[in-house]
């Protein structure tokens, strides 16, 4: 019952939401509060499956996850073509990126060294040129910066990392994780997150549009 997201990457994706809209659009009778109220209640019922699953089982990757989210982006578009409606098309968009986006997506983690480069995972190579630990007076850590030279065919630029501060490069977000022993000559490495989200704009623009409809409707 588990997904490989892989078997839909790009352009499987995108094919996938193009025939959801023209189901959506054939499919107009969809459209009725009723529709969407019992589409609503599976994705309520399969994500409530979820919480007496075992930890760590990947329930969003399984056919009745994936099954509720579609149908209730089919309903969705078939609304929005029957009645525009700004909360209607934010909710379609954010579920829409999310649902399909998520195939393009991937994340992981990464020992950069000062030895050399690493990068076997990514379009890119990285090396840690320095690294700083800041310390309170008992000498327990309060925060540390790594110094990361980052080079693909084209360029090598230099950024500096600190924790809950990522930074982007080619279309990845590099998070501070962790970081190596002291062996008397600094830090030899550090542990990077990455994480490649490339729809993730398509997603906060479906949640802006839900925020400016709320305010809308507010305001009248």
């Amino acid at each position: 019952m588990i997904i490989n997201p892989h078997w839909f990457a790009f352009p499987v994706n995108a094919l996938a939401g193009l025939v959801i809209i023209f189901v959506g659009w054939r499919a107009k009778k969809l459209s009725s509060i009723t529709h969407i109220v019992i589409a609503l209640a599976l994705v309520l019922a399969v994500c409530l499956v979820q919480g007496f699953m075992p930890a760590g089982y990947p329930f969003t990757r399984t056919w009745p996850f994936v099954v509720a989210l579609v149908w209730l982006l089919v309903v969705l578009t078939s609304a929005l073509f029957r009645k525009p409606s700004l909360t209607y098309f934010g909710l379609w968009l954010a579920l829409f990126a999310g649902v399909l986006g998520a195939a393009d997506s991937y994340n992981g983690q990464l020992l950069v060294h000062k030895d050399g480069f690493s990068g076997a995972p990514l379009p890119f190579e990285l090396r840690l040129t320095e690294f700083t630990v800041d310390t309170y007076p008992g000498g327990e850590p309060m925060d540390y910066r790594a110094g990361i030279e980052l080079s693909d065919k084209n360029r090598t630029v230099n950024k500096t990392l600190r924790v809950n501060h990522p930074v982007s490069f080619k279309g990845h977000q590099l998070y501070l994780s962790d970081y190596g022993k002291d062996r008397g000559d600094g830090i030899p490495y550090c542990i990077l997150m990455y994480t490649r989200q490339p729809w993730r704009w398509l997603v906060l623009s479906g949640i802006l549009l839900m925020m400016a409809a709320a305010l809308k409707s507010f305001f009248k």
